[in-house]
């Protein structure tokens, strides 16, 4: 096959061209810190890191997830930690009142502040996180308490939980069982109320026994809800260390491994260098040096 001029002006020029388009490469990749700009730089390697990508986002959706749970259950115990108080209270004054010593006029102050005190716990099963009842089960959007009669009367939530998916495949329900919870305190600080009422002091005597049993399930409440924070804790760990992973291989994946690149650089520049030189000899040769 006959090698005519122009055949080889247009290699030449081709081969200058793909070694620039080489520097361009490299150039882009040092400058932007990732080897690949475009699918077609590696398609295997796009694929892997869109998976990559879409894992990370997920991991780090279930720590948002966690970070939530666990702030539910902290409100909650906080709400619950003013019940236990609460309930402190009561028991100091239904000692006071069974000993039978009292004068009417201080059996009605404590009948008045134990009143206060049944409206403080009832203000407390409406606390809520955000715009959600903690102590309604899955009816979040109104108060499961009504009064301080205890369920079925005065309960109007549910006792479904209230479910966070923490990891794949895993929920955890971060709703304290609410009638279990308050349905004896109430039922204490109301027989309290009516021993007061009747000048019962064996009334009052029994109210102290159920005080007691109130303040052990809320107790019992707090350790679950204890129990269920520690748990995030080790799942939030767990997923971190997840993040940190696929991050790295992430960066494995797409990341310019900077050494090369650099010394990738220094070679495509000088091949570059030496093109455009040869080139240059090649394309010496002007027209009227060919109509000689």
């Amino acid at each position: 096959m006959r090698i005519t001029p122009q055949m080889i002006v247009d290699s030449t020029l081709n081969n200058i061209e793909t070694n620039q388009s080489r520097i361009e490469q490299l150039q882009n990749q040092i400058t932007s810190g990732s080897r690949i700009s475009k699918p077609s730089d590696d398609p295997i390697g796009v694929s892997h890191a869109l998976n990559l990508q879409d894992s990370i986002a997920q991991s780090q959706q279930y720590q948002r997830n966690i970070d939530q749970a666990k702030s539910w259950l902290s409100t909650t115990d906080s709400a619950l930690d003013a019940v236990t108080q609460t309930i402190q209270r009561s028991r100091e004054l239904a000692i006071q009142a069974a000993n039978g010593t009292l004068s009417s006029t201080e059996r009605t102050a404590i009948q008045s502040e134990i009143s206060q005190l049944q409206q403080h716990v009832l203000d407390l099963s409406h606390s809520k996180y955000g715009a959600y009842y903690l102590f309604s089960g899955t009816a979040s959007s109104a108060p499961g308490y009504t009064s301080t009669v205890p369920s079925p009367a005065g309960y109007q939530g549910n006792t479904a939980q209230v479910l966070r998916e923490v990891a794949p495949g895993t929920t955890i329900g971060v709703s304290a069982d609410a009638t279990a919870t308050f349905d004896p305190v109430f039922l204490a600080m109301q027989t309290l109320q009516a021993g007061l009422t009747a000048g019962d002091t064996t009334g009052i005597q029994n109210s102290i026994s159920q005080l007691d049993s109130g303040l052990d399930a809320v107790s019992v409440s707090r350790s679950q809800l204890g129990a269920k924070v520690n748990r995030l804790e080790f799942l939030q760990e767990r997923q971190s260390s997840i993040e940190v992973n696929l991050t790295g291989l992430l960066s494995e994946t797409k990341d310019t491994d900077m050494a090369q690149a650099l010394t990738s650089f220094s070679m495509a520049q000088n091949v570059y260098q030496a093109s455009l030189k040869a080139g240059a000899q090649a394309l010496q040769p002007s027209l009227l040096d060919y109509l000689r």
